[in-house]
């Protein structure tokens, strides 16, 4: 039933990944990374989301993916005899060999599956000190003793994974990984015209060149901390280490917070110098044109954003938390998370020193590509699949 073989002798497995919803987010495109991934690799994939529609839904039914929805408001929803039996209906249709499942409501509902289906589970645990707290701790640990791998995208992940009551032998820590051959710097030609574009179509008012171009791309939400840009940006942009230019900031995302972030912003005066153009798909287009990336968050895993504005060879900026450290290594400049001073110091050491930025662009361009490229990503989490014991699994042979 589970498991065929393909034209080259391997087995070809059908994993079916549960995410809490396919709005955009890091463990979304984490999600859709991988599917792309195994993809490529031989592999099926079915995605059940807990939620109806998302912005991502049409980017993983363009690739061919079934998108599968329970649609439940609360774990509690559990209990109740239609949502188990639309459980079982969904893994009929997607017919997995592993289960794999994402952020702490799915990893709740992909347990329950795990238990009717006597399938095996992978968890990914994409944060630290966010999602496990409280009940949700208790009841984590309880539907954990269905999980047979824990795949932690940090070593602080990792620990938390193991508080909470995951076997030692059964954590596994993996980075998350970019597709270092799609996110990179491009030819200085290309770049300087599609600067050009990009500043005169979000600061049309005030568009010089010569600037220097902050940005990040994240979330709009509280734990992203962006307020605090905002306002290292206005102290920073006041100072004279901003330069004759000045400089500009970009901030690509979407989230609950953006007309608070546009009320300060403008509170600030910068209502020329700061633009929220909003969710893009293609991110690709934006990081190879700054010429700095922040990312100033309360708290982080291994944020997919980092690592493709790394791939794009860029000066990266981060608070000190979670896995971001570990991610930049040597390669990057920290500040404590909240420090708007240590921000502002860092943004003019690199206003006034060109060869720096270049040089730590060079160097987070190379770790990304040794340490953290989507292949390296990809393949550990298969090694994953391959160790994974009971109901569904097949070797190859």
């Amino acid at each position: 039933m589970n498991g065929s073989r393909d034209d080259s002798g391997m087995i070809s497995r059908n994993i079916l990944l549960f995410v809490s919803s396919l709005e955009v987010g890091g463990a979304q495109l984490h999600v859709l990374d991988l599917c792309r991934y195994l993809a490529g690799h031989g592999m099926n994939t079915a995605v059940c989301s807990l939620k109806h529609g998302g912005v991502l839904k049409a980017r993983f039914e363009d690739l061919g993916i079934s998108v599968h929805e329970l649609l439940i408001g609360s774990i509690t929803d559990l209990a109740k005899p239609s949502v188990r039996m639309r459980i079982r209906e969904i893994l009929a249709a997607a017919d997995p060999d592993i289960l794999h499942a994402h952020l702490y409501h799915a990893e709740i509902v992909a347990a329950v599956a795990a238990a009717i289906s006597d399938l095996p589970l992978v968890v990914t645990r994409h944060s630290s000190g966010l999602e496990f707290n409280g009940l949700r701790r208790m009841i984590a640990a309880i539907a954990g003793r269905r999980t047979q791998r824990v795949i932690a995208v940090s070593e602080e992940a990792a620990k938390e994974a193991l508080k909470i009551g995951a076997g030692r032998g059964s954590v596994v820590t993996i980075p998350n990984g970019v597709d270092t051959s799609r996110f990179r710097p491009i030819e200085s030609d290309l770049r300087e015209s599609e600067r050009d574009r990009i500043m005169r179509d979000q600061f049309p008012a005030d568009c010089d060149p010569g600037c220097l171009l902050i940005g990040s791309v994240s979330g709009l939400k509280p734990v992203k901390n962006l307020s605090m840009l905002v306002e290292a940006f206005a102290a920073f942009e006041s100072s004279p280490a901003a330069g004759k230019e000045g400089a500009r900031l970009i901030i690509v995302g979407e989230g609950p917070l953006r007309e608070e972030l546009e009320i300060l912003a403008e509170g600030l005066g910068l209502e020329r110098k700061v633009s929220f153009p909003g969710h893009r798909d293609r991110t690709d287009e934006y990081l190879p044109l700054l010429d700095v990336f922040v990312l100033p968050s309360w708290s982080e895993g291994v944020p997919l954003a980092l690592l493709e504005a790394m791939s794009c060879g860029l000066a990266c900026v981060a608070s000190r938390v979670g896995g971001m450290p570990g991610l930049l290594g040597d390669c990057g400049l920290f500040f404590e998370a909240g420090d708007i001073e240590g921000l502002v110091e860092i943004l003019g050491r690199l206003a006034a020193d060109v060869s720096l930025r270049q040089e730590l662009g060079r160097r987070t361009r190379i770790r990304a590509m040794e340490h953290f490229d989507i292949e390296i990503w990809g393949s550990r989490t298969v090694a994953v699949y391959e160790g994974l014991t009971g109901r569904g699994v097949r070797r190859s042979s």
